[in-house]
C-alpha cells in the first residue's frame, strides 16, 4: 500500500518549547523539502543524505526566511510510516510552527488526519494492529507498569503469540481444505487425534491470555474505584489521603458532597480512577437526591467499591441500606475513625460480605492508608502482580476476539472427537482464524481501523 498524497503535521504538543517537530510523509516529501528548505548560505538543497542531521532555513514562497531549523530524511524502507519521511525541527511556539506548517501546505502537502502517520505504518506493514494500538497506549500510559506493558506490546510480544497460534491453525486448515477442493488427489487423511492435541494446545494458549485480560484492560484504561458510604463517615477525607492532596472539601456538615469528585492516581503501579460520591441517604433535597442516584449508578459500574463505615458509631439504618445494596458487589469494607473508641458491630458486615476484607483506618491521621493501597491493588490485579507477565491483553476488542476464537476452537475439538465432517471442521477453523485476525489486523474491517486511529492525536 502506498498513499498518493503527502501529509504533514506538528508532532509536538501545543505551547512554548525549546523545539517543535513537524513531520512530512509521502511520495513528495523531498520535493516539498526542496521547495521550502535552504542551506545556511541560502543555496538550494540538491542532495538528501539519509538519516543525517543538517542545519538550514525554512523559506516561504517569496524566499523569505521563516525559521532556522534542523532537518533529516528517512527513506521509505527505513522510515516509521514506510514512506519517505522528512522531519523538520524548528523553534517551539505556536505561531512559529504554524507558519512553517502553512509553508509546507502551500508547497503541496495536505494536513494529516489524527493518527494517520501510524495508520500508514500499519497499512504499509511496518506495524501490525496490536503494535499500532500500543503506540497510543504508550503515549497515554499513566503509570510505570502501564508504560512497560504498552512497550512490550509495541515490541510485538502479543503480535508474536497471536501469529504463532494463527500459523498452527493454518497448518491444520490447509490439508483439510486441500482434501475438500481436490478429492480425486491422494491427500493423506486427517490425523484427528494429533489435530485434537494441537487444537487444545492453541485453545490453552489463548485461555492463558484471556485469564489476565481484565487486569491488562485495567492497566490501560484505569480501574474505577468508588468510595461509598452514608454522609460524614469520612469519604472525602479518604479520597484526600489516597490522592495525597486536599482535593475534596471536608466539613462536618452532612451532604457537602452532592455530586461526585473524580481523580486518577498511580496506586502502586495501577492507574485508578478514585470517585468520591455523595453520601447515600434518603433526602428531600432534589440536588442531593440526584447525587445519591448518581452514586448508586457509579457503584453499579465500579471495578471495586470502598464501602466506608464510621467505626465510632453503631450501624445506622442508612448503613444497613448500603450493606444491602453492596452485598453482591466487589468491595473492601473500611472502618474509619479508629482513632476514636470503636462502637461499630463488625459481625453484620462480615456476614453481609463473607468474601470481602475488613480494614481499619483513620482518614484523619493516615493510619492504615498504606495497607489499604496495597489491598486495593491486590483486589484489582492480584497479589502476584503483573510485572513478570510477558504478554498481556489490554483492550476489550482483543478480549472479545480471543473469547470468540476459544469458543470456535471448542467446536473444532468437539468435531474432532465426534467425527464431524471435514467441511464443518474447516468452517470453524476459518472462523477462529478470522477472530484472531481481528487482533493482528489481518482480517479487520476498515470501519474498525478508522475507529482505532481516530483515537490518536494529530501528528502521530
Amino acid at each position: 500500500m502506498r498513499e498518493s498524497q503527502t501529509i504533514a503535521a506538528i508532532s509536538t504538543p501545543p505551547g512554548e518549547g525549546g523545539i517543535g517537530i513537524i513531520r512530512i510523509s509521502g511520495p513528495e516529501a523531498l520535493l516539498i523539502g526542496a521547495k521550502i528548505l535552504r542551506h545556511p548560505s541560502g543555496s538550494k538543497i540538491e542532495s538528501w543524505p539519509e538519516r543525517q542531521v543538517r542545519l538550514g532555513f525554512v523559506v516561504d514562497q517569496s524566499g523569505e526566511p521563516v525559521d532556522e531549523v534542523i532537518y533529516f530524511y528517512f527513506k521509505e524502507q527505513r522510515s516509521y510510516t514506510g514512506e519517505d519521511v522528512l522531519e523538520i525541527q524548528g523553534h517551539g511556539g505556536y505561531q512559529n510552527l504554524k507558519k512553517i506548517l502553512t509553508t509546507i501546505f502551500r508547497a503541496g502537502a495536505r494536513p494529516a488526519e489524527p493518527g494517520e502517520f501510524t495508520k500508514r505504518a500499519f497499512l504499509n506493514g511496518r506495524l501490525d494492529l496490536t503494535q499500532a494500538e500500543a503506540v497510543i497506549d504508550l503515549i497515554r500510559a499513566r503509570t510505570d507498569l502501564a508504560q512497560k506493558v504498552a512497550l512490550h506490546q509495541l515490541q510485538g510480544r502479543l503480535a508474536q503469540v497471536i501469529q504463532e497460534q494463527e500459523e498452527k491453525l493454518l497448518a491444520l486448515l490447509v490439508p483439510i481444505e486441500a482434501a475438500l477442493d481436490f478429492p480425486e488427489d491422494e491427500i493423506p487423511d486427517l490425523q484427528r487425534a494429533q489435530a485434537l492435541d494441537e487444537v487444545r494446545a492453541v485453545r490453552q494458549q489463548l485461555a492463558q491470555l484471556l485469564a489476565h485480560a481484565e487486569r491488562g484492560i485495567i492497566l490501560r484504561d484505569a480501574a474505577s474505584v468508588v468510595i461509598a458510604g452514608r454522609p460524614n463517615v469520612g469519604k472525602s477525607s479518604l479520597l484526600n489521603q489516597l490522592l495525597g492532596e486536599e482535593r475534596a472539601i471536608v466539613t462536618p456538615i452532612p451532604g457537602t458532597t452532592r455530586d461526585f469528585v473524580s481523580e486518577i492516581v498511580d496506586l502502586e503501579g495501577v492507574p485508578v480512577r478514585l470517585i468520591d460520591t455523595a453520601g447515600v441517604r434518603q433526602s428531600a433535597d432534589p440536588v442531593e437526591k440526584a447525587g445519591v442516584e448518581k452514586a448508586r449508578q457509579l457503584m453499579d459500574e465500579a471495578d471495586l467499591i470502598l464501602a466506608i463505615f464510621d467505626a465510632a458509631t453503631a450501624l445506622t439504618p442508612e448503613d444497613h441500606e448500603l450493606i444491602g445494596f453492596l452485598s453482591a458487589k466487589p468491595a473492601l469494607i473500611i472502618l474509619n475513625k479508629t482513632d476514636l473508641p470503636v462502637k461499630v458491630a463488625v459481625e453484620p458486615l462480615r456476614a453481609a460480605f463473607p468474601q470481602a476484607q475488613v480494614l481499619s483506618i483513620s482518614a484523619l491521621s493516615g493510619e492504615g492508608i498504606k495497607d489499604l493501597k496495597t489491598r486495593i491493588r491486590t483486589a484489582l490485579i492480584g497479589a502476584e502482580g503483573l510485572e513478570e507477565q510477558p504478554v498481556l491483553v489490554t483492550r476489550v476488542r482483543h478480549k472479545e476476539a480471543i473469547t470468540e476464537a476459544i469458543e470456535l476452537l471448542s467446536l473444532v475439538a468437539q468435531g474432532l472427537e465426534e467425527e464431524w465432517s471435514e467441511d464443518l471442521l474447516a468452517v470453524n477453523l476459518r472462523a477462529a482464524l478470522e477472530a484472531l485476525g481481528q487482533i493482528s489486523g489481518r482480517s479487520v474491517s476498515e470501519e474498525i481501523i478508522n475507529e482505532i486511529f481516530a483515537q490518536f492525536c494529530i501528528g502521530k
